[in-house]
Protein backbone atom coordinates (compact mmCIF):
# COMPACT_ATOMS: atom_id res chain seq x y z
CA UNK A 1 0.00 0.00 0.00
CA UNK A 2 1.39 3.39 -1.02
CA UNK A 3 0.90 5.52 2.10
CA UNK A 4 1.61 9.25 2.38
CA UNK A 5 1.21 11.61 5.32
CA UNK A 6 0.71 15.37 4.94
CA UNK A 7 1.62 17.54 7.95
CA UNK A 8 0.60 21.16 7.36
CA UNK A 9 -1.25 23.63 9.58
CA UNK A 10 -3.02 25.13 6.55
CA UNK A 11 -6.02 22.81 6.52
CA UNK A 12 -7.26 23.83 3.09
CA UNK A 13 -3.83 23.39 1.54
CA UNK A 14 -3.46 19.98 3.23
CA UNK A 15 -6.89 18.97 1.97
CA UNK A 16 -6.13 19.95 -1.62
CA UNK A 17 -2.72 18.29 -1.62
CA UNK A 18 -4.20 15.14 -0.06
CA UNK A 19 -6.98 15.12 -2.65
CA UNK A 20 -4.53 15.38 -5.54
CA UNK A 21 -2.35 12.59 -4.12
CA UNK A 22 -5.42 10.39 -3.53
CA UNK A 23 -6.47 10.96 -7.13
CA UNK A 24 -3.08 9.59 -8.17
CA UNK A 25 -3.73 6.37 -6.28
CA UNK A 26 -2.02 7.01 -2.93
CA UNK A 27 -3.49 6.46 0.54
CA UNK A 28 -3.18 9.82 2.28
CA UNK A 29 -3.75 11.01 5.85
CA UNK A 30 -3.23 14.55 7.15
CA UNK A 31 -2.31 16.20 10.45
CA UNK A 32 -2.11 19.89 11.29
CA UNK A 33 0.34 20.11 14.20
CA UNK A 34 3.77 18.69 14.85
CA UNK A 35 2.56 16.52 17.73
CA UNK A 36 -0.38 15.13 15.75
CA UNK A 37 1.92 14.62 12.77
CA UNK A 38 4.40 12.52 14.76
CA UNK A 39 1.52 10.48 16.19
CA UNK A 40 0.13 9.93 12.68
CA UNK A 41 3.50 8.85 11.27
CA UNK A 42 4.08 6.48 14.20
CA UNK A 43 0.62 4.91 13.89
CA UNK A 44 0.30 4.60 10.09
CA UNK A 45 3.96 4.09 9.01
CA UNK A 46 3.70 5.98 5.71
CA UNK A 47 6.42 5.62 3.08
CA UNK A 48 6.53 9.38 2.41
CA UNK A 49 5.74 12.51 4.46
CA UNK A 50 5.09 16.02 3.15
CA UNK A 51 6.10 18.22 6.08
CA UNK A 52 5.54 21.96 6.44
CA UNK A 53 8.35 23.81 8.22
CA UNK A 54 6.05 26.23 10.08
CA UNK A 55 3.77 24.38 12.50
CA UNK A 56 1.86 25.96 15.41
CA UNK A 57 3.39 23.87 18.20
CA UNK A 58 6.94 23.02 17.07
CA UNK A 59 9.40 23.61 14.25
CA UNK A 60 9.11 21.37 11.22
CA UNK A 61 12.85 20.70 11.33
CA UNK A 62 12.38 19.32 14.86
CA UNK A 63 9.62 17.01 13.60
CA UNK A 64 11.90 15.95 10.74
CA UNK A 65 14.66 15.11 13.22
CA UNK A 66 12.30 12.91 15.26
CA UNK A 67 11.11 11.09 12.14
CA UNK A 68 14.65 10.45 10.92
CA UNK A 69 15.77 9.20 14.37
CA UNK A 70 12.84 6.86 15.06
CA UNK A 71 11.69 5.87 11.55
CA UNK A 72 14.69 5.91 9.19
CA UNK A 73 12.73 4.11 6.47
CA UNK A 74 10.31 7.04 6.05
CA UNK A 75 11.22 9.63 3.40
CA UNK A 76 10.36 13.28 4.10
CA UNK A 77 9.78 16.14 1.67
CA UNK A 78 9.94 19.61 3.23
CA UNK A 79 7.33 22.12 1.98
CA UNK A 80 7.43 25.80 2.89
CA UNK A 81 6.27 29.22 1.84
CA UNK A 82 9.36 30.79 3.44
CA UNK A 83 12.39 29.70 1.38
CA UNK A 84 15.50 30.53 3.42
CA UNK A 85 18.96 29.04 3.16
CA UNK A 86 19.02 28.12 6.84
CA UNK A 87 15.85 26.03 6.61
CA UNK A 88 16.89 24.39 3.35
CA UNK A 89 20.25 23.46 4.80
CA UNK A 90 18.68 22.14 8.02
CA UNK A 91 16.34 19.99 5.92
CA UNK A 92 19.17 18.44 3.94
CA UNK A 93 21.34 17.94 7.01
CA UNK A 94 18.45 15.95 8.49
CA UNK A 95 18.25 13.91 5.27
CA UNK A 96 15.03 15.22 3.72
CA UNK A 97 14.72 13.76 0.22
CA UNK A 98 13.59 17.07 -1.30
CA UNK A 99 12.62 20.66 -0.53
CA UNK A 100 9.62 22.30 -2.24
CA UNK A 101 8.77 25.99 -2.02
CA UNK A 102 5.13 27.06 -2.17
CA UNK A 103 3.66 27.53 -4.65
CA UNK A 104 4.82 24.30 -6.26
CA UNK A 105 3.35 22.29 -9.12
CA UNK A 106 2.75 18.59 -9.51
CA UNK A 107 5.40 18.64 -12.23
CA UNK A 108 7.76 19.06 -9.26
CA UNK A 109 5.99 16.49 -7.08
CA UNK A 110 5.56 13.64 -9.57
CA UNK A 111 9.31 12.88 -10.02
CA UNK A 112 9.65 12.65 -6.23
CA UNK A 113 6.73 10.21 -6.03
CA UNK A 114 8.21 8.11 -8.82
CA UNK A 115 11.63 8.04 -7.20
CA UNK A 116 10.40 7.15 -3.71
CA UNK A 117 7.77 4.58 -4.64
CA UNK A 118 9.59 3.05 -7.61
CA UNK A 119 12.53 2.32 -5.32
CA UNK A 120 10.46 0.99 -2.42
CA UNK A 121 7.63 -0.87 -4.20
CA UNK A 122 8.72 -1.93 -7.69
CA UNK A 123 5.94 -3.44 -9.76
CA UNK A 124 6.74 -7.15 -10.19
CA UNK A 125 5.28 -7.37 -13.69
CA UNK A 126 7.49 -4.57 -14.96
CA UNK A 127 10.98 -5.45 -16.18
CA UNK A 128 13.97 -3.50 -14.82
CA UNK A 129 14.52 -0.18 -16.56
CA UNK A 130 17.56 -0.25 -18.80
CA UNK A 131 19.37 3.02 -18.54
CA UNK A 132 22.67 4.73 -17.95
CA UNK A 133 25.01 2.82 -15.70
CA UNK A 134 24.42 4.01 -12.17
CA UNK A 135 21.33 5.94 -13.22
CA UNK A 136 19.92 5.66 -9.72
CA UNK A 137 22.89 7.69 -8.52
CA UNK A 138 22.57 10.33 -11.21
CA UNK A 139 18.93 11.25 -11.62
CA UNK A 140 18.46 12.89 -8.23
CA UNK A 141 18.47 16.64 -8.81
CA UNK A 142 19.42 18.28 -5.53
CA UNK A 143 19.16 21.95 -4.61
CA UNK A 144 16.65 24.51 -3.28
CA UNK A 145 17.75 27.39 -5.55
CA UNK A 146 15.37 29.04 -7.99
CA UNK A 147 17.46 27.73 -10.91
CA UNK A 148 17.36 24.13 -9.64
CA UNK A 149 13.64 24.25 -8.97
CA UNK A 150 12.97 25.55 -12.48
CA UNK A 151 15.28 22.90 -13.97
CA UNK A 152 13.49 20.06 -12.14
CA UNK A 153 10.13 21.32 -13.39
CA UNK A 154 11.33 21.77 -16.98
CA UNK A 155 13.00 18.35 -17.08
CA UNK A 156 9.85 16.72 -15.74
CA UNK A 157 7.71 18.46 -18.34
CA UNK A 158 10.01 17.48 -21.20
CA UNK A 159 10.23 13.87 -20.00
CA UNK A 160 6.45 13.58 -19.81
CA UNK A 161 6.00 15.13 -23.26
CA UNK A 162 8.19 12.52 -24.98
CA UNK A 163 9.87 15.22 -27.08
CA UNK A 164 12.18 13.63 -29.65
CA UNK A 165 15.11 16.06 -29.49
CA UNK A 166 16.57 17.92 -26.50
CA UNK A 167 19.74 20.04 -26.44
CA UNK A 168 21.38 20.37 -23.02
CA UNK A 169 24.00 23.10 -22.64
CA UNK A 170 26.17 24.13 -19.75
CA UNK A 171 29.70 24.31 -18.47
CA UNK A 172 31.67 21.15 -17.84
CA UNK A 173 30.57 19.47 -14.62
CA UNK A 174 27.12 21.08 -14.36
CA UNK A 175 25.24 17.77 -14.73
CA UNK A 176 24.32 17.43 -18.41
CA UNK A 177 24.50 13.64 -18.24
CA UNK A 178 22.28 13.74 -15.14
CA UNK A 179 19.60 15.62 -17.11
CA UNK A 180 19.88 13.14 -20.00
CA UNK A 181 19.43 10.25 -17.56
CA UNK A 182 16.40 11.92 -15.99
CA UNK A 183 14.75 12.60 -19.37
CA UNK A 184 15.16 8.91 -20.17
CA UNK A 185 14.17 7.47 -16.78
CA UNK A 186 11.03 9.61 -16.43
CA UNK A 187 9.93 9.52 -20.09
CA UNK A 188 7.84 7.12 -22.20
CA UNK A 189 11.01 5.35 -23.43
CA UNK A 190 12.12 4.44 -19.89
CA UNK A 191 11.89 0.70 -20.62
CA UNK A 192 14.20 1.02 -23.61
CA UNK A 193 17.99 1.27 -23.65
CA UNK A 194 20.03 4.36 -22.82
CA UNK A 195 23.03 4.54 -25.17
CA UNK A 196 25.74 7.14 -24.60
CA UNK A 197 27.96 8.34 -27.43
CA UNK A 198 31.02 10.45 -26.71
CA UNK A 199 31.20 12.39 -29.98
CA UNK A 200 34.72 13.64 -29.27
CA UNK A 201 36.03 10.07 -28.95
CA UNK A 202 34.89 8.79 -32.38
CA UNK A 203 37.24 9.45 -35.27
CA UNK A 204 35.88 10.89 -38.51
CA UNK A 205 36.71 7.70 -40.45
CA UNK A 206 34.91 5.42 -37.98
CA UNK A 207 31.94 7.67 -37.23
CA UNK A 208 29.50 6.19 -39.76
CA UNK A 209 30.33 2.59 -38.83
CA UNK A 210 30.10 3.29 -35.09
CA UNK A 211 26.79 5.10 -35.33
CA UNK A 212 25.04 3.12 -38.07
CA UNK A 213 26.87 -0.22 -38.10
CA UNK A 214 28.25 -2.13 -41.10
CA UNK A 215 27.68 -5.21 -43.20
CA UNK A 216 30.11 -8.06 -43.69
CA UNK A 217 32.85 -7.17 -46.16
CA UNK A 218 32.07 -3.43 -46.08
CA UNK A 219 35.76 -2.71 -45.45
CA UNK A 220 38.93 -4.54 -44.55
CA UNK A 221 38.40 -6.26 -41.23
CA UNK A 222 34.59 -6.32 -41.43
CA UNK A 223 34.32 -10.08 -41.02
CA UNK A 224 30.67 -9.93 -39.99
CA UNK A 225 27.66 -7.64 -39.74
CA UNK A 226 27.54 -5.29 -36.77
CA UNK A 227 24.79 -3.12 -35.31
CA UNK A 228 25.64 0.51 -34.70
CA UNK A 229 24.81 2.66 -31.70
CA UNK A 230 21.61 3.99 -33.28
CA UNK A 231 20.21 0.49 -33.58
CA UNK A 232 21.37 -0.34 -30.06
CA UNK A 233 19.31 2.64 -28.80
CA UNK A 234 16.12 1.64 -30.70
CA UNK A 235 13.09 2.21 -28.45
CA UNK A 236 15.12 4.24 -25.96
CA UNK A 237 17.42 7.26 -25.77
CA UNK A 238 20.56 8.12 -27.73
CA UNK A 239 22.70 10.52 -25.71
CA UNK A 240 25.12 12.45 -27.91
CA UNK A 241 27.61 13.90 -25.45
CA UNK A 242 30.10 16.59 -26.57
CA UNK A 243 28.12 17.19 -29.76
CA UNK A 244 30.12 20.37 -30.36
CA UNK A 245 33.27 18.27 -30.98
CA UNK A 246 31.77 16.40 -33.93
CA UNK A 247 33.56 17.03 -37.30
CA UNK A 248 31.52 18.81 -39.99
CA UNK A 249 31.47 15.79 -42.32
CA UNK A 250 29.96 13.69 -39.54
CA UNK A 251 27.40 16.36 -38.77
CA UNK A 252 25.90 16.00 -42.25
CA UNK A 253 25.44 12.24 -41.75
CA UNK A 254 23.86 12.76 -38.37
CA UNK A 255 21.46 15.37 -39.78
CA UNK A 256 20.20 12.93 -42.42
CA UNK A 257 19.47 10.40 -39.68
CA UNK A 258 17.64 12.96 -37.51
CA UNK A 259 15.31 13.92 -40.34
CA UNK A 260 13.52 10.55 -40.47
CA UNK A 261 15.49 8.24 -38.13
CA UNK A 262 16.46 5.94 -40.98
CA UNK A 263 19.95 5.00 -42.19
CA UNK A 264 21.98 2.52 -44.19
CA UNK A 265 24.60 0.39 -42.56
CA UNK A 266 28.03 0.88 -44.14
CA UNK A 267 28.10 -1.48 -47.13
CA UNK A 268 24.36 -2.12 -46.85
CA UNK A 269 21.50 -1.44 -49.26
CA UNK A 270 18.47 -1.80 -46.97
CA UNK A 271 17.20 1.14 -44.97
CA UNK A 272 16.97 0.59 -41.23
CA UNK A 273 14.38 2.55 -39.24
CA UNK A 274 14.59 3.14 -35.49
CA UNK A 275 12.61 5.15 -32.93
CA UNK A 276 14.83 6.96 -30.45
CA UNK A 277 14.85 10.09 -28.36
CA UNK A 278 17.89 12.23 -29.07
CA UNK A 279 19.49 14.11 -26.19
CA UNK A 280 22.55 16.12 -27.25
CA UNK A 281 24.85 17.91 -24.81
CA UNK A 282 27.71 20.36 -25.08
CA UNK A 283 29.70 22.87 -23.07
CA UNK A 284 30.39 24.93 -26.18
CA UNK A 285 28.44 27.85 -27.65
CA UNK A 286 26.86 26.19 -30.69
CA UNK A 287 25.25 29.41 -31.88
CA UNK A 288 28.69 31.05 -32.04
CA UNK A 289 30.07 27.97 -33.79
CA UNK A 290 27.31 28.24 -36.39
CA UNK A 291 28.31 31.86 -37.02
CA UNK A 292 31.96 30.76 -37.36
CA UNK A 293 31.05 27.96 -39.76
CA UNK A 294 32.32 25.18 -37.49
CA UNK A 295 28.88 23.75 -36.71
CA UNK A 296 26.04 23.27 -39.18
CA UNK A 297 23.15 25.66 -38.67
CA UNK A 298 20.55 23.16 -39.88
CA UNK A 299 21.80 20.55 -37.40
CA UNK A 300 21.79 23.09 -34.58
CA UNK A 301 18.17 24.06 -35.22
CA UNK A 302 17.18 20.40 -35.60
CA UNK A 303 18.69 19.56 -32.20
CA UNK A 304 17.51 22.73 -30.47
CA UNK A 305 13.83 21.73 -30.40
CA UNK A 306 13.77 21.74 -26.59
CA UNK A 307 16.79 23.59 -25.14
CA UNK A 308 17.83 23.08 -21.52
CA UNK A 309 20.51 25.47 -20.20
CA UNK A 310 22.25 24.48 -16.96
CA UNK A 311 23.46 27.24 -14.65
CA UNK A 312 27.00 27.00 -13.24
CA UNK A 313 27.27 26.25 -9.54
CA UNK A 314 28.82 29.66 -8.78
CA UNK A 315 25.56 31.37 -9.87
CA UNK A 316 23.43 29.28 -7.47
CA UNK A 317 25.26 29.37 -4.14
CA UNK A 318 22.17 28.20 -2.26
CA UNK A 319 22.75 24.74 -3.76
CA UNK A 320 26.36 24.35 -2.59
CA UNK A 321 25.83 23.13 0.97
CA UNK A 322 22.77 20.93 0.23
CA UNK A 323 24.80 19.27 -2.54
CA UNK A 324 27.82 18.92 -0.25
CA UNK A 325 25.75 17.21 2.45
CA UNK A 326 24.03 14.99 -0.12
CA UNK A 327 27.39 13.73 -1.43
CA UNK A 328 28.79 13.54 2.09
CA UNK A 329 26.06 11.10 3.14
CA UNK A 330 26.33 8.94 0.03
CA UNK A 331 30.12 8.80 -0.17
CA UNK A 332 30.58 8.30 3.54
CA UNK A 333 28.20 5.32 3.35
CA UNK A 334 30.06 3.91 0.34
CA UNK A 335 33.40 4.05 2.13
CA UNK A 336 32.03 2.86 5.45
CA UNK A 337 33.18 6.10 7.12
CA UNK A 338 31.54 8.05 9.92
CA UNK A 339 32.11 11.53 8.48
CA UNK A 340 28.79 13.21 9.21
CA UNK A 341 29.26 16.95 8.87
CA UNK A 342 31.10 20.10 7.91
CA UNK A 343 32.38 22.62 10.43
CA UNK A 344 30.96 26.16 10.04
CA UNK A 345 34.32 27.50 8.82
CA UNK A 346 34.43 24.76 6.16
CA UNK A 347 30.87 25.60 5.09
CA UNK A 348 31.82 29.26 4.66
CA UNK A 349 34.79 28.38 2.47
CA UNK A 350 32.71 26.08 0.29
CA UNK A 351 30.12 28.81 -0.26
CA UNK A 352 32.83 31.38 -1.12
CA UNK A 353 34.63 29.17 -3.64
CA UNK A 354 33.95 29.85 -7.35
CA UNK A 355 33.70 26.14 -8.35
CA UNK A 356 35.11 26.30 -11.88
CA UNK A 357 34.55 22.54 -12.14
CA UNK A 358 30.97 22.92 -10.91
CA UNK A 359 29.13 20.00 -9.26
CA UNK A 360 31.73 17.47 -10.44
CA UNK A 361 34.45 19.43 -8.65
CA UNK A 362 32.35 19.58 -5.47
CA UNK A 363 31.65 15.85 -5.54
CA UNK A 364 35.31 14.98 -6.09
CA UNK A 365 36.33 17.27 -3.23
CA UNK A 366 33.84 15.68 -0.84
CA UNK A 367 35.05 12.19 -1.77
CA UNK A 368 38.66 13.24 -1.15
CA UNK A 369 37.72 14.76 2.20
CA UNK A 370 35.74 11.69 3.29
CA UNK A 371 38.73 9.45 2.55
CA UNK A 372 41.27 11.69 4.29
CA UNK A 373 39.23 13.14 7.18
CA UNK A 374 40.58 11.78 10.51
CA UNK A 375 37.40 12.52 12.46
CA UNK A 376 33.67 12.77 11.95
CA UNK A 377 33.63 16.42 10.83
CA UNK A 378 35.44 18.16 7.95
CA UNK A 379 37.09 21.40 9.07
CA UNK A 380 38.40 24.35 7.05
CA UNK A 381 42.06 23.54 7.69
CA UNK A 382 41.55 20.13 6.03
CA UNK A 383 40.34 21.70 2.77
CA UNK A 384 42.87 22.22 -0.04
CA UNK A 385 44.30 25.72 -0.45
CA UNK A 386 42.36 26.48 -3.64
CA UNK A 387 39.03 26.25 -1.78
CA UNK A 388 38.96 29.82 -0.57
CA UNK A 389 37.16 33.09 -1.12
CA UNK A 390 38.75 33.93 -4.46
CA UNK A 391 36.12 34.23 -7.16
CA UNK A 392 33.31 34.46 -4.63
CA UNK A 393 29.73 33.46 -5.34
CA UNK A 394 27.23 35.95 -6.87
CA UNK A 395 26.12 39.10 -5.14
CA UNK A 396 24.27 38.47 -1.91
CA UNK A 397 21.23 40.51 -2.79
CA UNK A 398 20.01 37.92 -5.34
CA UNK A 399 20.45 34.83 -3.15
CA UNK A 400 18.98 33.28 -0.04
CA UNK A 401 22.29 34.09 1.66
CA UNK A 402 21.71 37.73 0.81
CA UNK A 403 18.29 37.62 2.39
CA UNK A 404 19.79 36.13 5.53
CA UNK A 405 22.44 38.86 5.54
CA UNK A 406 19.69 41.48 5.32
CA UNK A 407 17.83 39.71 8.12
CA UNK A 408 20.75 40.49 10.43
CA UNK A 409 20.10 44.16 9.69
CA UNK A 410 16.83 44.00 11.61
CA UNK A 411 14.51 41.79 9.55
CA UNK A 412 13.61 38.48 11.20
CA UNK A 413 13.53 35.80 8.45
CA UNK A 414 11.01 33.82 10.52
CA UNK A 415 8.62 36.75 10.88
CA UNK A 416 5.28 36.04 9.10
CA UNK A 417 5.80 39.26 7.16
CA UNK A 418 8.74 37.55 5.46
CA UNK A 419 6.25 35.77 3.21
CA UNK A 420 5.05 39.09 1.78
CA UNK A 421 8.64 40.32 1.47
CA UNK A 422 9.58 37.13 -0.35
CA UNK A 423 6.57 37.44 -2.65
CA UNK A 424 7.75 40.91 -3.66
CA UNK A 425 11.29 39.75 -4.41
CA UNK A 426 11.77 39.62 -8.21
CA UNK A 427 14.17 36.64 -8.04
CA UNK A 428 11.52 34.53 -6.28
CA UNK A 429 8.87 34.73 -9.00
CA UNK A 430 10.04 33.47 -12.36
CA UNK A 431 7.97 32.99 -15.47
CA UNK A 432 7.19 29.42 -14.48
CA UNK A 433 5.60 30.58 -11.23
CA UNK A 434 3.54 33.22 -12.99
CA UNK A 435 2.26 30.68 -15.51
CA UNK A 436 1.35 28.31 -12.67
CA UNK A 437 -0.63 30.99 -10.82
CA UNK A 438 -2.54 31.80 -14.02
CA UNK A 439 -3.36 28.10 -14.50
CA UNK A 440 -4.58 27.74 -10.92
CA UNK A 441 -6.77 30.85 -11.18
CA UNK A 442 -8.24 29.49 -14.40
CA UNK A 443 -9.01 26.15 -12.75
CA UNK A 444 -10.97 27.84 -9.93
CA UNK A 445 -12.69 30.37 -12.22
CA UNK A 446 -10.80 33.31 -10.74
CA UNK A 447 -11.72 32.57 -7.10
CA UNK A 448 -8.78 34.09 -5.22
CA UNK A 449 -9.58 32.38 -1.91
CA UNK A 450 -9.52 28.92 -3.50
CA UNK A 451 -6.46 29.79 -5.57
CA UNK A 452 -4.53 30.97 -2.50
CA UNK A 453 -5.43 27.76 -0.64
CA UNK A 454 -4.37 25.61 -3.59
CA UNK A 455 -1.08 27.49 -3.85
CA UNK A 456 -0.48 27.30 -0.10
CA UNK A 457 -0.17 31.07 0.35
CA UNK A 458 -2.27 33.83 1.90
CA UNK A 459 -4.72 35.99 -0.05
CA UNK A 460 -2.49 39.00 0.66
CA UNK A 461 0.50 37.23 -0.85
CA UNK A 462 -1.57 36.16 -3.85
CA UNK A 463 -2.65 39.78 -4.39
CA UNK A 464 1.01 40.83 -4.27
CA UNK A 465 1.91 38.16 -6.83
CA UNK A 466 -1.03 39.10 -9.08
CA UNK A 467 0.29 42.64 -9.17
CA UNK A 468 3.38 41.38 -11.01
CA UNK A 469 1.48 39.30 -13.61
Amino acid sequence: MKKIAVIDDNREFARILSSELTRRGYVVEAAHTGQDGLALVTASSPRLVFLDLRLPDRAGVDVLGHIRASMPGVDVVIITGYPHLSTALAAFKNQAVDYLCKPFTFEEVDPILSRVFDESEPAPARPPRPGPTGAADRIEMIGPSEASRALRTLAGQLAASGVRAVLVTGESGTGKELVAGLLHAEGPRRDGPFVEVNCSAISETLFESELFGHERGAFTGAVGSRRGLCEAADGGTLFLDEIGEMPLSCQAKLLRFLDDQTFLRVGGSRKVRVHVQIVAATNRDLRAMVAEGTFRGDLYYRLNVAPVALAPLRSRPDDILPLAYYWLRRISAQHGNRVIGLAPDAERRLIAHAWPGNVRELRNLIERMVILCPGDCITADQLPEEIDARGAAPAAETSFIGRMERARDGHDPDDPRAEEEWAATPTSLDELGRAHIRRVLSQVNGNKTKAAALLGISRQTLRSKLGSL
